[in-house]
């Protein structure tokens, strides 16, 4: 394993290497600064080009954009108290608060080494865990992955935001579309409506370009420029910052392990990761009201959770190609063009690529942290830049790149029409995140599933009586129900509290 990453770093030590991870790290931070145009937006509109690179350049570009992406978003939301993606949310609270005090330069350094600190924590993990969990995933039969992936596609619905329904609706769309085109086994049409274009099913790039850019510029395409005054830092009062960071060593390792287990789990996302972060430290905290108004330990704790969830999202796309975040599938399709197929064989048939990425990700939050220390103070003002003048070269960009990798104007209309379906899901507020994962995940749990059932003569016996299937079902199903569960034995407690309280 160690020899592997080695080999992985190794392969960073060329000038092209470096070149296309500074390029996808500074493209990242500039994205996740502007508000509206995150990490998903970029990755989506560069995935096209992608097919034209070598395959480890191309994981360098994009995982470069994910880790700067999500590090950058703070630092309008301290700056101007508008965070770049909801991933900042929390770190918005109480770093503006603290910008307003005069302290901005503190409330950077803090989200910065933060960010960094929390990115190798999680490395250290994914680096750890990925080799094991590939090995063990090999041993794994069609109906123990079948459960694994039927897992993967319950608990999207626990992406939607906090939102049980929506999350269960955003899937079950990304779960039909999937479906389109001819069926794997017997090949007849379904879902085509008679279409022949639709034979093929839709490609996966018009529709992650869709719902991703398309669907985002077109909701922010009314909004103006910024008019939030705007707070002066300086990189001498940001580099003097950095070490107050390591007072809250506690908060800063206890939030990043949150945010890798968070980040592992299917489709939940940095933002999920942040809130989460925060709230535990929040409730573990002695002065839990200063909170929001410029306590230094939800800076700590929301940058640590959010950041730290790439790494775990990590884990199980390469060992078991299963994408933990939307970002992830974006990863897994440029792979897939290059016919490298995520899962547990990738370790053995692609051994550079897998440890490629490993390394990668190391290499891109060193990047993050020394490249966003220099930036900050000019980040903070990409978000004046008024929306109707971005939009249109991005929209652009998005359709000479869709039609060049088929030359087929369908693709376009394909695009077109998911970047209509993205705008609808942005305006019931339905995340993104399920309808993407549950569009990847359907065709390889369909293959899994329906082989796994031609080899037991159609018996779902196996299912019932291989006891790792049964722990995998069962645990998907609790970590779905035991939301409702918790808040309805609160409410119950809380009205007896009130009646005993009445009487």
């Amino acid at each position: 394993m160690i020899e592997g990453i080695l080999l992985g770093f190794a392969a960073h030590m060329t000038v092209w290497a470096m070149f296309y991870s500074i390029l996808g790290v500074s493209l990242g931070l500039v994205f996740g600064a502007m508000p509206g145009l995150n990490q998903g937006v970029l990755m989506a509109l560069t995935l096209p080009l992608t097919f034209y690179m070598d395959s480890n350049y191309a994981q360098f570009l994009l995982i470069g954009m994910y880790v700067g992406g999500v590090s950058g978003s703070m630092v309008t939301g301290v700056t101007l108290g508008i965070p770049g993606s909801p991933s900042s949310i929390m770190t918005t609270f109480d770093g503006h608060a603290l910008a307003k005090q005069g302290r901005a330069s503190e409330a950077l350094a803090l989200g910065v080494t933060a960010s960094f600190i929390a990115g190798i924590i999680s490395w250290i993990v994914l680096a750890t865990v990925s080799v094991p969990l590939a090995r063990f995933a090999i041993t794994l039969s069609g109906f123990e992955f079948s459960a694994l992936i039927f897992g993967g596609l319950l608990m999207i619905a626990s992406a939607g935001g906090g939102n049980f329904w929506k999350g269960l609706v955003a899937g079950s769309l990304g779960i039909l579309v999937a479906l389109v085109g001819l069926d794997p086994v017997s090949n007849e049409p379904r879902f085509t409506f008679g279409i022949e274009r639709f034979d093929n099913g839709f490609s996966i790039f018009p529709v992650m370009l869709g719902i991703f850019a398309i669907g985002h510029l077109i909701g922010d395409i009314q909004k103006q420029g910024n008019t939030t005054p705007q707070v002066d830092v300086r990189l001498r009062d940001i580099l003097s910052a950095v070490g107050g960071t390591f007072k809250y060593w506690g908060n800063l390792l206890r939030s990043s392990l949150i945010g890798t287990w968070i980040g592992i789990l299917p489709g939940i996302g940095a933002n999920i990761g942040s809130v989460i972060a925060y709230t535990v430290t929040r409730n573990l905290s002695k002065n839990p009201e200063k909170f929001g108004t410029g306590a230094k330990e939800g800076v700590v704790a929301s940058e640590a959770g959010n950041n730290s969830t790439i790494g775990g999202a990590l884990i199980p796309m390469i060992t078991l190609g299963i994408p933990g975040s939307a970002a992830d599938v974006i990863l897994m399709a440029a792979l897939i063009f290059h016919n490298i197929e995520p899962g547990p064989l990738m370790m053995f048939e692609h051994e550079d690529t897998f440890f490629g990425i490993v390394a990668t990700y190391f290499v891109a939050n060193l990047l993050m942290f020394v490249l966003l220390l220099a930036t900050c103070r000019y980040l903070g003002k990409l978000g004046d830049i008024p929306r109707h003048i971005l939009a249109p070269a991005i929209f652009v960009l998005a359709v000479i790149g869709v039609y060049a990798i088929n030359n087929l104007l369908f693709d376009v209309w394909v695009m077109l029409a998911f970047g209509v379906v993205g705008l609808l899901m942005r305006w019931a507020s339905i995340p993104a995140a399920p309808f993407v994962i549950g569009y990847v995940l359907t065709p390889l749990f369909e293959v899994k599933l329906r082989s796994s059932l031609m080899e037991s003569d159609g018996s779902w016996m196996p299912f019932l009586n291989k006891p790792l299937t049964v722990g995998i079902l069962i645990f998907s199903v609790a970590f779905v129900v035991f939301p409702f569960v918790s808040r309805a034995v609160s409410k119950q407690f809380g009205k007896r509290r009130l009646d005993q309280t009445l009487e």
